[in-house]
């Protein structure tokens, strides 16, 4: 007060009046002194580290003009987690090439050590009915994730900071503390979520022979860890009886993991740093959709195959993007004979000319190549809409169009390997009678501001963090059916522990349901009745065992599930445990943002 003593009592006063002002400007202002920040210069502030430039929601800026096909097809290695051996599958920070012009981009990659971590991660190989111990340990260092982050969101924000990561195994059986809970995120530092329970995780491996894919799940970030390159395919191994001993096998058996990226000059990604909606979501984006093909973490890559039978293990690991892959030789179109999908082998194989597959789902399938020359090249070509299936269709001369180049080449010895005419014991599913099965009924909605701009995605009107409803006895049998209110874009429902079918898909009447004048309680044909028409049987696409099942806009998907193992045997471990089981949208912006519910299993 020595230096106020100078000033008359009423200068002091003021004085003192002024400070307490500004005071309580810094209260209200959160405790900061500087200026409010617009709601896009609160996006710009969550921006990723990579590039001065803002990454704007659906308009980002092209990826450089990049040459397609000079880089060879990385080959995916093969790690056995079958031999009794726990493995431990560590997450680091990498900086890998993915094209030859461009420099390397950073990624998280997985290995069994610092210099073997890659994006994709390694393919792990179990056999059948083999327990496998895996520990997963997170390496990364990053203080943030190098994309841009959004709090808005229901996320995995640690307080002392470090990228959380948690891996789930897609497709496989297993005890819910294995199963990689979106809350049982964990940080290098030591920072855990909520439903944390271990890193030490075990799979007996009892799903049939199929491929499998592992990825991170953590809540709300999902879709930025996977576009960093934190997943990798896995494998489950019949026995001899399981597994036609006469299909392309050695390297004449790829795995194909698939994403589409845009990338910035000095090769990092370009991923959205500025929301649909900044008012609400400053960063948050309905929809990320690259420029680019990146298969086993080549641009565009080539691979050189003899005219031989080749078996293509594809697996869709997109964000959003449906792929719609054809074989395409000049004006030809090589067929696919699918051969499996999600859930293991079909019965026999299933002749397409081209296959459809939503982010999270994979298909088995063999390309031949027989009676073409060396010299001859192949494209495996991508004609899905841009937001499938009702968003814009790609041009001629789109080059996303392509993903991949096969070039034959010569060779001096014969093909060995044939299509089975019979690949396994499947049959297609029987639905019990009504009153032996309990149905479940889920409205797929999207909430759209007054800007036309989507702002969040439910599934039954419900959240994340609403009270779980989907509480499923131990071997019963439901019908859960999907009503996609949401236009253009088809959902992949992916549900977790259990294989499933798809039972059939009906057109329905959505502007009228909305409007509260028809029903679906009548069937097809009856006044009221919401149904545009007959329901029809799943497709040659729809077929099979599955854990991913598209629920097609203005449609009433079906599908039939039995909470028991898929040899139709229990579980040979306690499903009913913490912290439980999801359901989930698989195109990762959703999910991310409310499109995604518990699930418990109970006695």
């Amino acid at each position: 007060m020595g230096q106020l003593a100078r000033y008359s009592p009423w200068r002091v006063l003021f004085i003192l009046l002024a400070a307490l002002i500004v005071f309580l400007v810094f209260l209200t202002s959160g405790g900061s002194t500087k200026p409010k920040r617009t709601a896009l210069e609160l996006a710009a502030s969550t921006k990723a580290d990579n590039s001065s430039e803002q990454s704007v929601c659906l308009i980002l800026a092209p990826s450089p003009n990049l040459t397609q096909f000079v880089d060879a097809l990385p080959i995916i290695p093969i790690i056995n987690v079958s031999t009794g051996e726990k493995i431990v599958m560590k997450a680091f920070t990498i900086h890998q090439k993915l094209h030859r012009d461009l420099p390397p981009t950073r990624l998280y990659g997985f290995g069994t050590s610092e210099s073997n971590a890659q994006y994709p991660g390694p393919a792990l190989q179990a056999t059948r009915n083999v327990r496998s111990r895996i520990r997963w340990e997170n390496h990364i260092a990053d203080e943030q994730h190098f994309l841009a982050l959004d709090k808005t969101i229901l996320a995995a924000l640690p307080r002392r900071g470090g990228v959380p990561i948690v891996t789930h195994l897609h497709g496989m059986e297993l005890e819910p503390k294995y199963d990689g809970h979106p809350e049982a995120w964990f940080t290098k530092y030591g920072e855990t979520g909520p439903r944390y329970v271990t890193q030490d995780y075990e799979y007996l491996n009892t799903v049939l022979p199929s491929m499998l894919w592992y990825h991170d799940h953590s809540i709300g970030i999902t879709r930025l860890n996977l576009a960093a390159g934190l997943a990798g395919p896995y494998v489950v191994r019949g026995s001899k009886h399981e597994e036609p001993t006469s299909l392309p096998k050695g390297d004449q058996e790829i795995f194909l993991f698939i994403q589409d990226k845009q990338l910035f000059a000095n090769g990092s990604i370009n991923f959205p740093s500025v929301g649909d909606d900044v008012t609400m979501h400053p960063v948050w984006c309905p929809g990320y959709y690259g420029d680019t093909m990146v298969v086993n973490g080549k641009v565009w890559p080539y691979h050189e195959v003899f005219p031989f039978k080749y078996r293509l293990r594809i697996l869709n690991g997109a964000s959003e993007r449906f792929l719609d892959l054809q074989i395409n030789h000049g004006n030809k179109t090589l067929p696919f004979h699918k051969i499996g999908t999600d859930g293991g082998y079909l019965r026999s194989s299933v002749r397409l000319n081209h296959l459809v597959l939503s982010p999270g789902e994979r298909i088995d399938c063999v390309v031949d190549f027989t009676g073409l020359k060396a010299g001859d090249r192949v494209l495996l070509n991508n004609t899905g809409n841009v937001a499938y299936p009702g968003g814009p269709p790609l041009d001629a001369g789109d080059k996303m169009r392509a993903v991949l180049e096969f070039r034959i080449v010569a060779n001096s010895t014969a093909d060995r390997s044939r299509i089975p005419k019979n690949l396994s014991d499947y049959s297609p599913p029987v639905v019990p009678a009504a009153n032996r099965t309990r149905f479940r009924h889920f409205i797929l909605t999207e909430t759209i501001n007054n800007a036309g701009n989507g702002t969040e995605l439910l599934l039954a009107n419900r959240s994340f963090q609403d009270p779980v409803t989907e509480i499923s006895h131990l071997g019963a049998t439901e019908i859960w059916q999907f009503i996609s209110l949401t236009p253009s874009v088809a959902h992949p429902i992916h549900l977790h522990l259990v294989k499933f079918h798809v039972l059939d898909v009906q057109p329905m009447d959505t502007g009228s349901y909305l409007n509260s004048t028809c029903s679906l309680i009548y069937d097809y044909g009856q006044p009221g009745s919401c149904f545009l028409g007959p329901s029809r049987p799943p497709d040659p696409q729809e077929i099979g065992w599955k854990d991913i099942a598209s629920a097609w806009p203005g449609n009433v998907t079906r599908i039939l599930v039995t909470f028991r193992s898929q040899d139709g045997s229990a579980f040979r471990f306690d499903p009913t445990g913490e912290p439980g089981f999801l359901w989930h949208c698989h195109l990762l912006s959703h999910e991310d943002n409310s499109m995604m519910r518990p699930m418990n299993v109970v006695y």
